[in-house]
């Protein structure tokens, strides 16, 4: 399904070097750009790292096994395909639009394979949520500097008319200058002059972090900054005391806990205006996000300081051949004098080496253990973030007061239990019989017509739903595509994507949950094996990159030794590679 290591596209401009992470949309690689660089000595080739995003619907597409090209199951899919590749475009060129410091870069468009490819600047670092697993809560004065950076550049974005709308700890980067950086716009929104939005998104929001208007299709039609603010103050929230918030739409019966209740060290003047910024009335909060920053004790960031910490990359040039490419270059900048005109001239290309980023998307974050003394991270009962491709917890919309619709045709009942399969234990809860009960039978889509037709439809969107409360997510998956057969329809396409998303998430847990945690190893984990008693490594999706068959580790020069059977040691470096066999300590 991914595209081989080595692949390159644009007819040689870029070179994937591997897949860094794949969810319903799309699929992230880590490339690098050949390209060159003038010095003193002339033209120099080099090698530019950055990330690589390419469109791949896979409920709706395949790769061909022998020119890699992207194609479609059937042309009812094709329309939902085309659908949502324009959304992916039109989210480039958005950040095409948002060049700052403190937001990650796209550097270019096109269109390859019968698909679309996103060329990303490369950084280095570590995302908020990474940091606050391997060190625990952040001190209060470091928190603020980042808050104040991504505050900037939120108010740079919301003067163009702009909504991020995804802001939370895994889509804050922190590069190697130890500066904040903003990432992920797959949600954004932007507003034309009148106040209406003229870009849409794909209606997900992550659980915790999202305002309550945006549990409302109408909630963000006309442009307001209040939806990013309510976000920021949860970001500090969750960051200051390792819980994540109550559900804003669960407030009104789970009351939000005061973040000093939890840590206490929190300053009254912080945790003030994260209270104001998270009220429930967007009227309550703050008008702006310069209004938010205002009642924070942090300085400002001096605009030397954010050019020297977040230099840009030089957009790729043109070459021929590789499919339809637009380039995306930066606003036009007012002419400054002699003096921009010397600064102009004495800027020089910077290669960086960094860590990629997924637009949209994410990146699959490192589970390490938390350093001791530092404060506890519970986890609030119900509020568990679900691993997609951007490390988020996706729910999908429904409007305040609107219950999942039920069934009303007695013909879809028809066979019910042999539709929703049977479930391998015995006596399954109540839940999931309720569950089940409520599952319709499968019928043709040319069998129904006019109004059988849709409530087909309600009734197996319903019906997965009530199988995704319990737990079933692959039978709900089941059941959308369903309702997918007799009406495609953006919402189901996104309920597809989440079932399938919290599925994977369901196996990763199991999976987790064969092994004792031990040590961090580089970007893994050491791991015991319960079954046999075995030591070896796991990635963060709980898959063995190092076989559990060792009776012992110990540390070694080149990373960890592991102690076989006959009491010989194999070392592997931090990256699961071996390095030696048949040593002996």
């Amino acid at each position: 399904m991914k595209l081989p290591n080595g692949y390159h596209l644009q007819h040689g401009k870029y070179r994937l070097s591997h897949a860094v992470g794949q969810g319903g949309f799309g699929i992230t690689y880590r490339a690098v750009w050949l390209t060159e660089v003038k010095g003193s000595l002339g033209m120099v080739k080099t090698e530019i790292p950055i990330c690589i995003k390419e469109y791949f619907f896979k409920d709706y597409c395949y790769r061909d096994t022998g020119d890699y090209t992207v194609n479609i199951h059937s042309e009812s899919g094709r329309i939902v395909f085309d659908q949502f590749k324009e959304k992916l475009l039109k989210e480039a060129k958005i950040l095409s639009d948002v060049h700052h410091p403190h937001i990650v870069n796209v550097l270019e468009v096109f269109e390859e394979n019968n698909t679309a490819y996103i060329v990303m600047e490369f950084i280095s670092g570590h995302s908020l949520k990474s940091l606050l697993e391997k060190e625990g809560v952040l001190p209060e004065a470091k928190l603020l500097r980042y808050i104040r950076q991504i505050g900037e550049a939120l108010q740079f974005v919301h003067e163009k008319n702009i909504l991020h709308l995804d802001i939370k700890p895994s889509n804050i980067l922190i590069d190697h200058n130890d500066n904040a950086r903003l990432i992920d716009f797959g949600v954004s929104k932007r507003y034309d002059m009148e106040d209406n939005e003229t870009s849409t998104t794909m209606m997900t929001l992550s659980k915790g972090f999202a305002s309550i208007e945006q549990y409302d299709n109408e909630g963000t039609q006309t442009f307001s900054p209040c939806p990013d603010i309510y976000s920021l103050g949860s970001t500090m929230y969750h960051l200051l005391t390792g819980v994540i918030p109550t559900e804003s739409i669960l407030r009104a019966t789970r009351p939000l806990q005061k973040p000093s209740d939890i840590n206490p060290a929190i300053t009254p003047k912080t945790e003030a205006a994260i209270m104001k910024a998270m009220q429930l009335k967007a009227s309550d909060r703050f008008r702006n996000m310069k209004e938010m920053l205002d009642a924070l004790d942090s300085p400002p960031v001096e605009a030397q300081q954010r050019e020297e910490a977040a230099p840009t990359l030089p957009l790729p040039p043109e070459r021929g051949g590789g499919g339809d490419t637009t380039l995306l270059t930066s606003p036009t900048i007012p002419d400054q004098g002699e003096k921009g005109k010397k600064r102009r001239k004495r800027v020089v290309f910077i290669v960086l080496s960094c860590t990629f980023v997924f637009i949209g998307s994410s990146i699959t974050l490192l589970n390490v253990m938390r350093p001791a003394g530092q404060l506890p991270m519970p986890q609030a009962a119900g509020e568990v973030e679900t691993a997609t491709e951007r490390d988020t917890a996706e729910v999908t919309l429904i409007p305040p007061g609107e219950a999942a619709p039920q069934l009303s045709a007695a013909e879809m009942m028809r066979d019910t239990a042999a539709h929703t399969g049977r479930q391998e234990a015995e006596e399954p809860d109540e839940r999931q019989q309720a569950a089940e009960e409520d599952t319709p039978a499968p019928l043709p889509p040319e069998a129904l017509t006019g109004e059988e037709l849709e409530e087909a439809y309600t009734s197996f969107v319903a019906s997965g739903r009530s199988q995704m409360e319990a737990a079933n997510f692959e039978e709900a998956k089941r059941l959308f595509m369903r309702a997918q057969e007799l009406k495609q329809t953006t919402k189901i396409a996104e309920l597809i994507n989440e079932s399938e998303a919290k599925a994977d998430e369901k196996r990763m847990t199991e999976r987790k949950a064969l092994y004792e945690e031990k040590w961090p190893f580089g970007q893994y984990m050491i791991v015991r094996k319960k079954s046999n008693g075995r030591y070896g490594v796991i990635d963060a999706k709980g898959e063995e990159i190092i076989p559990c068959k060792y009776i012992n580790v110990d540390n070694a020069n080149e990373g960890r030794a592991f102690e076989r059977d006959d009491k010989l040691f194999d070392i592997y470096d931090e990256n699961g590679g071996l390095v030696r066999s048949d040593v002996m300590y």
